[in-house]
């Protein structure tokens, strides 16, 4: 069994947990990635830590599309708050996102938002408890995706906080350092039945909070930075990402009141053969599909179909199975892990 580190005894396991962590690893980790931080990066880097390492409080918003480098910085972060043996909380709004964070836990799971919150709801965080008190020792608190969150979420959390930590000054979030990210180019809150003005007003930028945030912006894309691709590639992923942006940026198509149409370029669209499945199919898994019993599991988890609806994810899947060999078909659907099992994802 693990030997509980000499020089830290505590008996909250939450916060045993937390310190944990190898800070010789740790520091090693940062050492190195620390000098593949962009210009920007460096900046909201030494911002950040500033703040966290004087203890002087503050919210911030690390605003930056897909591929600028959030996940990294805050991988970088978390090595440098936690190799000087303190507490450093990775939380994001969805189970995926969490994933990508080293110790992350969902923002529902680690400060017990509750499912449906609204105006002066409290998050269940009591005073005095194990979870209460690993979120009073925290020096920072990362919370990733953030604008697919309700603003109610972030306002439970702010009164759960002042009310752990005894905040006399009302500070927020009790006066705790806390950096949230994101992009509100992607998806806001989805509210059922709800349309842009509900859903704009329950996003975080409505919350009384945001007057607070200071907002630090990241604009580079590091994928473009690879020594990996040619020069052609870098051209066309610059292309697309651009493309990308302009959608989100509202720079496409005539009009925006809600609804608009945009046209995809050519490039984008997969043109060979009559049936859209079976091309689309072929584009991502190969021509073969009996090959497909050759592939190493890492084939299937470098390859996914997306999917808008439920039906769409079922018509694809079955495409695929009945192309497959039966005796394949019951090795593919008991061996591989749940994760693969999904070739279309919703």
């Amino acid at each position: 069994m693990p030997q509980p580190i000499p020089d830290i005894i505590n008996e909250n396991v939450l916060i045993m947990d937390e310190l944990s962590y190898n800070r010789e690893e740790l520091k090693a980790d940062h050492d190195r990635d620390f000098l593949k931080l962009t210009d920007e990066q460096r900046k909201i880097y030494d911002e950040i830590t500033d703040v966290v390492f004087t203890k002087k409080g503050g919210v911030f918003f690390v605003y930056g599309f897909g591929g600028t480098g959030k996940t990294f910085l805050w991988k970088l972060l978390s090595a440098a708050i936690r190799s000087r043996g303190e507490i450093f909380l990775n939380v994001a709004s969805s189970g995926i996102a969490s994933l990508l964070l080293p110790g992350g836990r969902t923002a529902h799971s680690r400060f017990g938002i509750p499912i449906n919150p609204y105006e002066f709801f409290y998050c269940n965080l009591v005073p005095g408890t194990d979870q209460a008190d690993l979120v009073k020792a925290a020096s920072l608190i990362i919370w990733d995706e953030a604008p697919m969150m309700s603003k109610h979420c972030f306002e439970s959390l702010d009164r759960s906080m002042a009310d752990i930590i005894g905040n006399k000054d009302n500070r927020p979030f009790g006066g705790k350092i806390v950096v949230l990210g994101g992009d509100f180019r992607q998806v806001l809150p989805v509210i059922h039945g709800a349309g842009r003005p509900k859903i704009v007003l329950e996003s975080l930028n409505s919350s009384y909070l945001w007057k607070h945030v200071k907002v630090l912006e990241l604009t580079k894309n590091m994928r473009l930075m690879s020594n990996d691709l040619t020069p052609e590639d870098a051209k066309e992923l610059q292309q697309f990402s651009q493309w990308i942006l302009d959608v989100g940026d509202g720079k496409i198509g005539d009009g925006n009141d809600g609804e608009a149409l945009i046209t995809i370029p050519d490039e984008f669209f997969i043109l060979d053969g009559d049936d859209p499945i079976d091309s689309i199919s072929k584009a991502v898994y190969g021509d073969d599909v009996s090959l497909l019993q050759n592939r190493e599991p890492k084939f299937f988890q470098e390859r996914e179909i997306l999917c808008p609806t439920n039906e769409d994810v079922n018509m694809i899947n079955q495409h695929m199975l009945d192309k497959l060999p039966g005796s394949f078909v019951d090795t593919f659907l008991f061996r591989l892990p749940t994760s693969q099992l999904t070739i279309c994802l919703l």
